[in-house]
């Protein structure tokens, strides 16, 4: 049985958290660069192991490169949408998506969801690896495909986020989701970049 889709996208060659990095001071206990600039971690992260710790953070400057799509992704986790996939998520199978101005870029948007979904860590077998001192926070947690839901029904329409972030550092992320009949109308509208996995149980 389908219980929904995971969305998915090509990246697009940028970081919503900028272009400056720098290398912590020894010994490196969990990777060997940092965002930030001049040895000052960037204000959205933690400053020893440098994952995001304002979920809500958005750069003031930041602009989309890969244009012709409809979605990609940043390599530190943000889902970037053109305003024609906000324009089809219009309506009923737009439920639960929250579609974040990108100051500098009012072409495209940031897209999340404002509804939260269980992940089986247990039945998938994901690991909590390297809990950070200082954030609280493990560095990475690995084990996210395939994707293992704590649901036994298909989802509803509209969006999702799992509420377990996955990644390494800065790209933790969680994963969205969509209901059974929002990625059927997301396949009927060619959304250009678009990448659905389907989530299922026996």
């Amino acid at each position: 049985m389908t219980l929904g889709f995971r969305v998915g996208a090509h990246d697009d060659d940028s970081s919503m958290l900028g272009d400056d990095t720098y290398r912590p001071a020894p010994p490196v206990a969990f990777h060997d660069w940092r965002f930030g600039k001049n040895g000052v971690p960037h204000p959205a992260t933690c400053g020893t192991c440098g994952r995001k710790t304002d979920p809500g953070y958005v750069s003031p400057t930041f602009k989309v490169k890969r244009r012709r799509r409809d979605i990609s992704t940043t390599y530190d986790g943000y889902t970037l949408v053109s305003r024609r996939f906000k324009e089809v998520c219009d309506g009923e199978h737009g439920t639960g998506a929250v579609f974040v101005t990108l100051p500098a870029d009012q072409g495209f948007f940031w897209l999340r969801s404002d509804r939260t979904i269980a992940f089986d860590a247990v039945a998938r077998g994901t690991r909590f690896e390297k809990p950070c001192p200082a954030c609280g926070a493990f560095y990475a947690v690995a084990g996210a495909t395939p994707v293992r839901l704590r649901i036994a029904a298909p989802l509803e329409e509209g969006f999702y986020r799992t509420d377990l972030e996955f990644g390494s550092g800065h790209e933790q992320h969680p994963l969205l989701i969509v209901g059974v009949r929002t990625a059927e109308m997301l396949k009927a509208a060619r959304i250009k970049g678009l990448e659905l996995e389907k989530i299922a149980i026996d």
